[in-house]
Formats: structure tokens, C-alpha cells, sequence
């Protein structure tokens, strides 16, 4: 809750209260104005006092509103309060204020929507290669998990809603995984996404392999489905299991030291540079360049030294971890 709007909404409602019922005296009864206000608050707060002049039957009528709104107010602030303090307090208050206030400033990040098991796991591998995430799920439970993670932003709501997306910098992000419980959700939430931001890439998960289709046609950069993935990767591992664990060794980072990484080469050539062989990392004796994607697309493999390169190519460099920068 925003315990800001709060505060001013009570006591906005007790000031009007307290002019109400001074103007109203004043005019019903011919009392001073010292008098009406004297007795506003008395009948506001309920303590029992007695009338400060004799009440006729219109200023009778005026102490009963009076004290009906003020048991109203009341409870309405104790209500809000209670919530307040409730729901963390100052502290709790205080995450939100800067939560809004990086979702409104950040941006080249990923928008992870849907924070189950698979948004999970996204979100860890983004976490550790330093990769900004917010996160957007509409779970309440979640959401209070992450609440105490101040380093994860996130936003509750509905992923297909457009607001949504746009509170959440859909129109600042470079990626967005769409990756809620629902397959027709997901179709929708990609055509949206492509839609407030042309050039987003957007990763999109289908339980029904006939899904993904209908998530390349919405827009999708990259489309999968776990239970495919799962299931060749479990046969790989059978057919070539050599392989298979190397390729987990160079992914699984902070376990292993050998890591495979992909770099632009804007960053790695030198001064004048135009070829592979102009690349710091060309023949270094703890790194291998596996291959080169090129600005349109294509992938280079093998690579060779003469091959031209130009800074916005990028290179699949096998080596130890640490050692790429």
C-alpha cells in the first residue's frame, strides 16, 4: 500500500471534517468560532464531554454526522496503519519508493514474466554474468518472496497487460522472456511486447511443441520448449556424453574454470584492426576462438586468421573463467 496517499487521504478527510463541523456550528448555533471548533472536537474524538451551549434539533443532526464520520476516519486510519505496519512498515515502504523509482530509470534489461521454476532459473544465470532483470509476476506469494531481495527488481501484475509491460521498461529493455504458466498467454504477451518495442528480442516458452510456431509468428526471436529441451539433452548426454559434459562444465559458472563466452569484437580488436588475426585473443595460449556470428546472422566455423571482421561481429572464445576481459 502507498502509506503516503494514505496518511494525506485521512487527514484530508479529518481537516474537511473539522471545517465542516466549525462552519456548520458557527451558522447552525450563532456560536464563535473558537466555540464551533471546540465543539468539533469533542464530537469528532467521541470523549464524552458535554455540549459547550444548549444544541438545537439542526445542531443535534450535525454532532451525529460528525461523530459518524469521525468513527469512520478513525477506523480508516487504524485500518491503514495496521496494513501498514503489516505489510513491513518504513522499511518495507521504503524498498517500494526505490523499486519505482529504478523501474522508471533502468534500462538495456531483461524482463523475466513469470517467476516459476523455469523464470527461476533465468534469472540466476542473468544474476551471476552482472545482466540487469526485472522481474513481473502477479502471484502475491511470490511477490513477498522477493520482496526481501533488494537486489531483484520486480513488478506485480499481469504480463499481458500493456501498462504492465510499460511500468516494468518493456520500451527500454533489450530482452524479454515470456514464460508464464499458460501457452496462449505466452503467444499474447510476445505480440505485445513486439508491438510496444520493435526491436526487443524476446525468448518464448511453450509447454506444447505445436505452440512454438504460433510464438515465431507473434514475434518471438527464440522460441523453446522444456520439455524438448530436457528431452535431448538427456539423449546427447546418452550419444555423446564426453561432449555434453564439456559443454555443461564451460556453462555452469563458479563451479569450473574453464568458460565459454560470446564477446563483440568491437571490444578485442586492436587499434587499426580488420582481421581475426588482429584480435587480442587470436593465439593466446588459455583461450580458443571457436567461432564467429557475424552482423547478419551467419556463423563462421572453423575461424581463420585472415578472416575480415568488423566490430559489430561477435566471437565464441573457449577458455579459462576470468581470463576474457
Amino acid at each position: 500500500m502507498d502509506v503516503t496517499r494514505t496518511v494525506i487521504s485521512a487527514a484530508s478527510a479529518a481537516f474537511l471534517l473539522l471545517l465542516i463541523g466549525t462552519i456548520g456550528y458557527h451558522l447552525l448555533e450563532g456560536w464563535p468560532l473558537f466555540d464551533a471548533f471546540y465543539m468539533t472536537v469533542i464530537t469528532l474524538s467521541t470523549v464524552g464531554y458535554g455540549e459547550v451551549r444548549p444544541l438545537s434539533v439542526s445542531g443535534r443532526v450535525l454532532s451525529i454526522l460528525l461523530i459518524l464520520g469521525g468513527v469512520g476516519t478513525l477506523g480508516y486510519a487504524l485500518g491503514a496503519t495496521t496494513e501498514f505496519f503489516a505489510h513491513g512498515g518504513w522499511d518495507s515502504s521504503r524498498r517500494r519508493r526505490r523499486m519505482k523509482h529504478l523501474l522508471a530509470t533502468i534500462e538495456n534489461h531483461t524482463i523475466v514474466c513469470g517467476y516459476g521454476r523455469l523464470g527461476r532459473a533465468v534469472v540466476e544465470v542473468l544474476r551471476q554474468n552482472g545482466h540487469r532483470v526485472v522481474v513481473v509476476d502477479r502471484d502475491t506469494s511470490v511477490l513477498e518472496k522477493l520482496e526481501l531481495d533488494e537486489g531483484l527488481l520486480h513488478f506485480s501484475g499481469n504480463a499481458q497487460d500493456d501498462d504492465v509491460l510499460i511500468a516494468a521498461g518493456v520500451r527500454r529493455a533489450r530482452a524479454l522472456v515470456a514464460a508464464v504458466d499458460s501457452d496462449a498467454a505466452n503467444v499474447f504477451l510476445t505480440l505485445s511486447a513486439r508491438e510496444l518495442n520493435p526491436d526487443i528480442v524476446l525468448y518464448g516458452k511453450a509447454d506444447d511443441p505445436k505452440s512454438l510456431q504460433k510464438l515465431e509468428r507473434a514475434g518471438a526471436n527464440h522460441v523453446f520448449s522444456p520439455s524438448a529441451v530436457a528431452g535431448h539433452r538427456v539423449g546427447w548426454q546418452i550419444v555423446q556424453p564426453d561432449v555434453t559434459d564439456l559443454l555443461d562444465i564451460a556453462t555452469r559458472r563458479g563451479e569450473y574454470e574453464l568458460t565459454i563466452e560470446e564477446l563483440r569484437i568491437g571490444e578485442m580488436l586492436r587499434p587499426g584492426g580488420t582481421t581475426l588475426r588482429d584480435t587480442k585473443f587470436w593465439g593466446a595460449p588459455a583461450m580458443m576462438i571457436v567461432a564467429v556470428k557475424h552482423g547478419d546472422g551467419s556463423v563462421e566455423f572453423p575461424p581463420r586468421a585472415e578472416m575480415t571482421v568488423t566490430s559489430e561481429d561477435r566471437l565464441v572464445v573457449l577458455g579459462k573463467a576470468g581470463k576474457h576481459r
